[in-house]
């Protein structure tokens, strides 16, 4: 099923450093937490619209997912990251950490500005006037108008996820994503702001995460077929080639890392003169590197 894309929701804030633990933290203890408001605010501190926010932030990187008539749940990152017992980051400390958040916003929360820039990889270079006209065009199909303040500020709330010029050392409002460098900027001549999202090597992605991503990639291709073709996985709408901006140099190490190392048991890459492509074996893949394949879509309109 095919999700409408989403230009709002976040409430003008991004998603804040240490918002995702302590959510997940208190909503494991409490699971109808978020249901209400003011029982919520009081736990974390935070006033109504941020709390909002908080939600919608923790639903999009899939932390935690919402059950009907029963608040909230864990939800598949929450539980590979900050579970208590099992997750492997559970203060949200390291890039490979956000890296898995990275995909998930790209690939699985429907955000306008990430399927444009990260998603499908539309835009490379681009200034905000250009990233707000592209948000434009793919509002044409919305169900209703959206409001130019609208686009602008969701445009706004992406740059910020992953770019700020200054930040100081006790800021705990800057978003964690601005640590993966994939949005540099640059004064033009003539005064404006150029964004950047150009192949570089990606610091902190470990093959546990691009293991995982491609994964979901290939399973999630042409109903679950088995395999998929290396041009597409480097190229393809939702690749990790696309998503974490790997050239195909970068991206062939870590598809043969991968297959010699998480994947080994699971996973074949074929490479002639003619064949490129990744073959996976489902029933052999190590449960460590699946997210799960039944999620409830996300409920932000």
């Amino acid at each position: 099923m095919t999700i409408a894309d989403r230009f709002s929701g976040h409430e003008s804030f991004v998603c804040r450093y240490g918002w995702l633990p302590k959510a997940y933290q208190a909503v494991s203890v409490d699971p109808e937490l978020l249901k209400d408001e003011e029982r919520a605010m009081h736990t974390l501190g935070i006033g109504r619209n941020m709390l909002k926010s908080l939600q919608f932030w923790c639903e999009a990187t899939g932390v935690l997912v919402p059950v009907a008539g029963h608040g909230h749940q864990p939800g598949p990152i929450g539980r590979k990251l900050l579970d208590p017992e099992y997750g492997w980051d559970q203060h949200l400390e390291s890039l490979e950490s956000l890296w898995l958040l990275h995909w998930r916003l790209c690939t699985r929360a429907a955000l306008a500005a990430w399927t444009e820039v990260f998603g499908e990889g539309r835009l490379v270079r681009f200034d905000r006037q250009r990233l707000v006209a592209a948000l434009a065009q793919r509002a044409e199909g919305s169900a209703r108008p959206l409001a130019t303040s609208t686009l602008e500020q969701h445009a706004a709330i992406f740059l910020q996820s992953y770019y700020q010029a200054e930040r100081s050392g006790d800021d705990t409002s800057w978003c964690p994503l601005q640590d993966l460098a994939l949005l540099r900027a640059a004064k033009e001549e003539d005064g404006r702001i150029v964004f950047n999202t150009d192949l570089r090597a990606p610091i902190g992605l470990s093959l546990r995460v691009f293991a995982i991503a491609l994964v979901e990639f290939v399973t999630s291709s042409d109903q679950g077929a088995s395999s998929v073709d290396f041009h597409r996985l480097l190229k393809g709408v939702n690749s990790p080639g696309v998503v974490f901006r790997l050239d195909e140099y970068q991206l062939r190490a870590f598809v043969e890392s991968v297959a010699q190392g998480p994947l080994r048991d699971a996973m074949r890459f074929v490479d002639t003169s003619d064949t490129q492509s990744v073959v996976l074996h489902r029933d052999r893949i190590d449960p460590n590197y699946l997210l799960e394949a039944h999620e409830e879509a996300p409920i932000h309109a």
